[in-house]
């Protein structure tokens, strides 16, 4: 039987959940683990842009709606992470974790450059650029390389059964 509609949703939510309220409450608050760009990120790169860019969208605003930064923020900056992050349609190296890895280490410094960017343009004064790269970025991108083959294993879950992709795309692309 195939994966069902609703568990990649669910996943989704659950690791914004985690995300932004269970770690912070165990007591890691500058660096943590962002398990959304985790799982945005691995599914660019297995799947490609079309099936990557609703998975974008969807976990950026279910942590808009969890977080503290301004309604659709998040979103923007998933969707253009998930669509800088795959290679189009085309995955060279379907079955490589590597490439995710690598991939997910440098999306996390585009994502927060795009952030800044975002917040910047918004309003909201961020003048350390380099040192939050350097004291806040640069440790969260080894931490989300550490959790990229949990976050792997359970994204090719949804996949492993049902070996036709799950259709969550908005049209044609």
């Amino acid at each position: 039987m195939g994966t069902r509609w609703w568990i990649p949703p669910l996943w989704l939510f659950a690791c914004a959940i985690i995300q932004s309220s269970l770690i912070p409450a165990v007591g890691f608050r500058l660096v943590r683990p962002d398990l959304v760009l985790d799982t945005v990120v691995i599914w660019a790169v297995t799947r490609g842009a079309r099936e990557a860019l609703p998975w974008g969208l969807m976990g950026g605003l279910m942590l808009d709606l969890v977080s503290g930064t301004p309604f659709g923020t998040l979103t923007l900056v998933l969707v253009i992470v998930a669509f800088l992050s795959s290679a189009g349609d085309i995955n060279l190296f379907p079955n490589a974790l590597w490439l995710p890895m690598v991939t997910v280490f440098v999306a996390t410094f585009v994502h927060a450059i795009i952030l800044l960017i975002v917040l910047r343009s918004l309003g909201i004064p961020n003048d350390w650029w380099l040192d939050t790269l350097r004291t806040v970025t640069a440790p969260t991108a080894v931490v989300n390389v550490v959790t990229t083959p949990l976050v792997y294993w359970v994204v090719r879950k949804f996949t492993d059964n049902d070996r036709s992709r799950i259709q969550m795309r908005f049209g044609r692309l």
